[in-house]
């Protein structure tokens, strides 16, 4: 029997090359989905929508945020091993639909999108609570993120791919600006699903055995949906999450800017649009960062405590800093939008400035998702799917409204909107995360004989809204803080 470290190790990989599989189609289909059917568009106005895109983009968050409201409660019924794999139908079903590429078709899709990613990061969240234990947290949560962030490095190899496949078939690739052909759409979509049943396969043969001591021991589970509706409600206006808000905005708004608004303007700019291979090398340059600053928190969580809370929030600032200052020198104003030959603010559009701007979006992700993982795991310990749920609700909030106003937003605005709010996330997350150490150094104070009950055994005059705990003890009751 292998020893619990071991397998750990082995789940958090093995997930990891599964959620790789499922996510190389989503990151090739994002990067391209604004551009391609802004060519179709330009050829059958009826069919679709210039900015259907963005606007797509946005009705998949406000799906998302709307099931992460109930998603939490298929815990109760399912290991997260299936509810990774019901993610994954979805998204395969999602990809499938551009084959009959058509307006109510492709909305309705973002909806079924938008259940994808509730079902998936539900799943993914409680999966790594299962495998690991609060020491391990941080290395097993690192260590499947450097992993599964090769998706946008295997997305740029996918994409060269297809496009090679295009060109040696006739169709014409590169007018003035990038533009799709529907046999082109129909090539890299069914690509995009045949991954999509590849990882649905992966995630069927996950392994699936309890640990002993895990992080999902201590997580109460909701009986009913109506419960579950109760709870979820009770740890949005939760003020431990309220505090919390603007960071977990701030996740939802720089994911859809690196993710679809930048790798759009790639394609919008004339400069830029006639490297045919542009977005697959940006990807390459952004896994190159992730996979980065993966190693570095694994190396350095185990040599400093709580890595992953000041140190780790102080160098994710920093890096989210050197972003804006250079999109807003190299892309031009208006690339967000609309195809132009305009001149950017400093920089030239080149490839060398794009690739850095590629690297320094993928460290910052890395580090975004490992923050959140951890805090969110430790924020309110009995609520755990509760809480990733809530930090994915604001998440789809803020990037449902980023997409519907994304048509107007020129890259000044974006940085201007992203810098603001990047300021009062770094402060509300350092602040949760002193909070967090305070409260752990209190409990390793407490007597071995000493035992924190479960939510559900503590007397009802504790304050559940507070950060006070009250412990029983054989001859009375004390209060601890």
């Amino acid at each position: 029997r292998m020893r619990d470290s071991s397998y750990a190790v082995v789940c958090a990989v093995v997930s990891g090359i599964a959620n790789l599989v499922l996510w190389t189609g989503y990151d090739a289909h994002v990067f391209i989905v604004e551009s391609v059917l802004h060519s179709v568009n330009g050829r059958e106005p009826e069919r679709i929508g210039a900015h259907d895109g963005y606007y797509g983009l946005a009705v998949m968050n406000i799906f998302y945020m709307l099931a992460n409201l109930v998603v939490p409660s298929l815990m109760n019924y399912f290991r997260c091993k299936w509810i990774l794999l019901m993610g994954a139908t979805f998204f395969t079903f999602y990809f499938l639909s551009f084959q009959l590429l058509n307006k109510f078709l492709y909305f309705f899709s973002c909806g079924i999108l938008g259940l994808a990613f509730a079902t998936f990061n539900v799943g993914y969240s409680g999966y790594m609570t299962e495998i690991s234990t609060r020491q391990t947290l941080e290395r097993n949560q690192a260590l499947n993120w450097g992993v599964s962030n090769n998706s946008v490095f295997f997305s740029g190899l996918l994409y060269m791919l297809l496009t090679t496949l295009s060109m040696q078939s006739g169709v014409e690739i590169v007018s003035k600006y990038r533009e799709y052909s529907d046999g082109e759409v129909r090539l890299f979509f069914a690509a995009m699903a045949v991954l999509g049943g590849l990882g649905m396969v992966l995630f069927a043969f996950l392994p699936n055995r309890e640990m002993v001591g895990c992080i999902a021991e201590t997580t109460e589970r909701t009986k009913t949906v109506k419960e579950q509706l109760s709870k979820m409600v009770r740890v949005l206006v939760d003020r431990r999450i309220l505090i919390l808000v603007p960071f977990y905005l701030y996740i939802g708004l720089f994911f859809s800017f690196w993710i679809s608004i930048v790798p759009t303007t790639l394609q919008f700019t004339r400069a830029l649009a006639e490297h045919k291979f542009l977005p697959a090398y940006f990807g390459m340059c952004f896994s190159l960062g992730s996979t980065l600053m993966s190693l570095l928190t694994m190396f350095m969580s185990n040599r400093v405590k709580n890595f992953s809370f000041k140190p780790l929030g102080v160098l994710n600032f920093t890096v989210h800093c050197l972003i804006y200052i250079l999109a807003v020198c190299l892309i031009p104003e208006w690339s967000t939008v609309r195809p132009n030959d305009e001149p950017s603010l400093l920089i030239p559009p080149s490839i060398p400035p794009v690739l850095v701007l590629g690297f320094l979006f993928g460290l910052a992700d890395a580090a975004n998702n490992t923050c959140r993982t951890v805090i969110s795991s430790l924020l309110i310990p009995s609520s755990r799917q509760q809480t990733f749920g809530a930090s994915r609700f604001y998440h789809a909030l803020a990037a449902s409204i980023l997409f519907f106003a994304s048509p107007s937003l020129s890259v000044y605005t974006y940085v201007i909107v992203l810098s603001t709010v990047l300021v009062l996330a770094t402060i509300s997350y350092l602040y949760t995360c002193a909070h967090v150490s305070r409260e752990e150094r209190k409990q390793s104070q407490l007597p071995p004989s000493y035992v924190v009950p479960a939510l559900s055994e503590l007397p009802e005059k504790r304050n559940i809204d507070s950060f006070s705990y009250e412990v029983k003890t054989p001859a009375k009751e004390s209060q601890l803080y």
